[in-house]
């Protein structure tokens, strides 16, 4: 019997139940020496600050060809995986499906005999939560453009910005559109050892979170939101009559023959695999339990990851986990804000373009993240090829976890279809993208950027000044370290534009890539500070009692350039992210974070409690340190 401890690989393909294992032989430091040390704590931005800042090649040369060569293809799929297991993460699996039937599955690092392992796969879940929603419409018992209101009437207790705003609907929920809170903070982590009946307890009560909230205007921008999802499982529940655990064991994961995967923490026959933290050193982290189950609490395995895929493509035949018409709606692109210009999203699965041989084909997926673990999948429903891969570490190597599965999907279309496909190419701007923009400074979910004229002009994003060079009659971007003396030639990094133009009035810039669709990273929109403050007390340091928060504290201070700013700390993976939102003061007790995309545009309270300064934020309240 191997020990725990032990690195090995396990790969099977399902179909015949064939099984080697080997020892493989693993990379002794990180590959990655310029790699911004801080990337992982910036789970917010993983997918941009990935695309900034990799600042390695992606080897343009490729002298192989995978068409009709499947145990190529494997071995060399292996092999990008052990580039970042265990070296950067303790333990890794994938699945992939070569549009054959079958699936293929690794896992790679320290793993059990006696016991099947499972990842948590975050925001993957929501994929489940809206097949279920289809099917409840199939049923007859809701529709996707009813108000929510009609089955969660505490949404009514939410306060528009302003009057006239039309009723939130399913859809919006479904979409990211619904103009409620990006989250609620206050209670999204429970206590680790928390019981079946507390986790029930607390995703239930979800929708009592919402009196006192407001909400912005439904259908303008896109707002990534977990309360959304949260609030979609609790519909569920109630037009189901069922617990959300028994409707998605039921009609998802025992429809698809998925006997290691659930909602909850604990499954008979499986285990939750430990989770790790760490730079150069990694060490055990509490088990992430949350509140908001639907939004990304499922755990699984690589294989019961296939047999879904597998269920949901016999949807097309109306023989699988949906009828072929609400397969077709799913991968619809949905009506979006045009704020969020080329971003096409489904229900709610990503959308992205890439070209073969002069036609446009699109990729569909969604990553997620709930620290420690990392997941992402990648499809295509037409070909039925697919890559999954879902890791257990939040370290330097995780915010490859994306880019290198996207690069493992373009060889299975190779080895499938004989050519490999590329990110659709930046369409050629007119004169009217070359705009060069205004000077000032900019708000955007990255956080603050100024944007200052010069030979060239300069951008500051996510801390570094970034030169912007004309490129298309857009910007390109210059990215230097080490004082500026070395130029950082990434590909990815030579394929980032900045494009500034107006939006309903309001000068703004949008950040994308072929890689990145315009929109995905929100947009920075231009502010004018007014130098307007609350009183002195309300700066500084502020905590909450919590326990197990996801914002464990919050700083208010005075911005030299003239407005409160807002520190918002995060406690993810047992490691502590911070950024830095603009506000402006509206009154007596009310501060306004500016801009538009996740988490902005949302309002604090300011007031007192038994003498002390008290600020109130995303459902919880902060005193003063």
């Amino acid at each position: 019997m191997k020990s725990k401890k032990e690195k090995k690989i396990h790969y099977v393909q399902t179909k015949e139940s064939r099984s080697l294992e080997k020892t493989p032989s693993f990379p002794s430091q990180f590959q990655n020496p310029i790699h911004d040390l801080y990337f992982p704590f910036r789970i917010l931005f993983v997918f941009l600050f990935f695309l900034l800042f990799q600042c390695q090649s992606n080897g343009d040369s490729k002298t192989i060809s995978y068409f009709k060569n499947k145990e190529k293809t494997k071995a060399d799929i292996q092999s990008k995986w052990e580039t970042l297991a265990p070296s950067g993460i303790k333990s890794l699996t994938y699945m992939v499906m070569l549009g054959d039937g079958e699936i293929y599955q690794s896992q790679i690092g320290a793993s059990s005999d006696s016991k099947t392992e499972r990842f948590k796969i975050g925001s993957i879940t929501k994929l489940f939560t809206g097949i279920a929603i289809l099917q409840l419409q199939e049923s007859g018992k809701l529709k996707l453009d009813d108000p929510a209101s009609k089955f969660l009437p505490e949404l009514n207790l939410v306060k528009p910005k302003k009057e006239g705003y039309r009723e939130i609907t399913i859809r919006d929920l479904l979409t990211h559109q619904s103009g409620l809170p990006s989250d609620l903070a206050n209670g999204f982590f429970l206590s680790p050892d928390s019981k079946e009946d507390e986790i029930y307890r607390s995703f239930r009560s979800l929708p009592k979170t919402l009196a006192g909230l407001e909400r912005n205007e439904p259908g303008k921008i896109h707002s990534y939101s977990n309360l959304s999802f949260g609030l979609l499982g609790n519909i569920i529940e109630r037009v189901s009559g069922e617990s959300i655990e028994s409707y998605f064991r039921v009609h998802l994961f025992e429809k698809a023959g998925m006997k290691h995967t659930t909602l909850l923490e604990n499954l008979e026959g499986s285990e939750l695999i430990t989770g790790y933290s760490g730079i150069f050193w990694k060490t055990r982290t509490i088990r992430p339990v949350i509140r908001d189950l639907t939004a990304g609490s499922i755990s699984t395995t690589a294989n019961d990851m296939g047999l879904f895929m597998k269920a949901f493509f016999r949807s097309k035949e109306n023989k699988g986990l949906l009828t072929s018409i609400s397969f077709e709606e799913f991968h619809k692109t949905q009506i979006g804000p045009v704020a969020n210009f080329e971003m096409k999203l489904g229900l709610p699965v990503m959308k992205t373009s890439y070209q073969t041989d002069g036609k446009t084909i699109w990729f569909y997926g969604h990553s997620g993240s709930l620290p420690p673990f990392f997941a992402d999948l990648v499809y295509d429903p037409n070909t039925e090829i697919v890559s999954f891969v879902a890791g257990n570490t939040l370290g330097l190597q995780t915010g490859k976890l994306k880019s290198t599965n996207t690069e493992v999907m373009q060889v299975l279309w190779e080895e499938k279809m004989g050519i490999q496909p590329e990110p659709s190419l930046l369409p050629i701007m007119g004169n009217k993208g070359s705009v060069p923009g205004e000077e000032g400074v900019y708000i955007s979910p990255m956080g603050i950027h100024e944007y200052k004229k010069g030979n060239p002009p300069t951008l500051s994003l996510m801390g570094f000044d970034v030169g912007l060079i004309e490129k298309e009659n857009r910007y390109g971007i210059d990215l230097r370290v080490l004082f500026g003396l070395i130029k950082i030639n990434d590909p990815s990094i030579n394929e980032m534009r900045v494009e500034f133009e107006t939006w309903e009035g309001n000068s703004i810039f949008t950040l994308y890539s072929k890689d990145l669709p315009k929109g995905v990273a929100g947009i920075g929109v231009k502010f004018t500070p007014d130098n307007r403050y609350p009183d002195a007390q309300f700066f500084g340091t502020f905590v909450t009692k919590e326990s197990y928060a996801i914002i464990p504290k919050l700083k208010l201070e005075k911005d030299k350039r003239g407005f409160p700013l807002l520190t918002i700390y995060y406690s993810l993976g047992e490691m502590e992210n911070a950024v830095q939102v603009p506000c402006q003061w509206e009154n007596d007790n009310t501060l306004r974070i500016l801009g538009y995309g996740r988490n902005l545009g949302e309002r604090l309270t300011i007031g007192s409690k038994e003498g002390k300064p008290l600020i109130q934020y995303s459902g919880g309240e902060y005193r003063k340190d």
